[in-house]
């Protein structure tokens, strides 16, 4: 059975093995396209995690500029699973020492960065 760990060190496994089959195929990040986006290829417009895989694998590659274009948050992604696959207890550790205001205000503070950075594509990608 799958645990939060076992599932972080998957992912982190997998996206090592695409980033450097990638960065041995000379194939640059955009051209990667693991997971096509339903809601952008229905509405035309982009979702909250469009570029995510994009990020991710230039992340691997050593690309941060390019990274941080695609999607910021990759950077969080990538490293909460580090953090989890390899420091688990001391994840939960740090997170349960914290009252549930102050994590319901880093909750609440993630949706609105997501919410922002996705307002932000949507414009850009309106070319407003």
């Amino acid at each position: 059975m799958f645990n939060h760990t076992s599932l972080a060190r998957l992912f982190l496994i997998g996206l090592g093995a695409v980033g450097l089959y990638t960065a041995v195929s000379e194939i640059s990040p955009a051209e990667v396209t693991l997971i096509p986006c339903i809601f952008h290829s229905v509405t035309d417009i982009p979702c909250a995690g469009c570029g995510m895989t994009r990020a991710c694998v230039a992340l691997v590659q050593g690309k941060f500029g390019t990274a941080w274009n695609y999607h910021p948050f990759s950077f969080l992604v990538v490293g909460l699973a580090i953090a989890v696959a390899f420091f688990p207890v001391r994840l939960k550790n740090t997170w349960t020492r914290h009252s549930p205001i102050t994590r319901n205000l880093v909750v609440i503070g993630g949706i609105i960065l997501c919410l922002s950075i996705w307002l932000i594509k949507i414009k850009n990608s309106l070319g407003t």
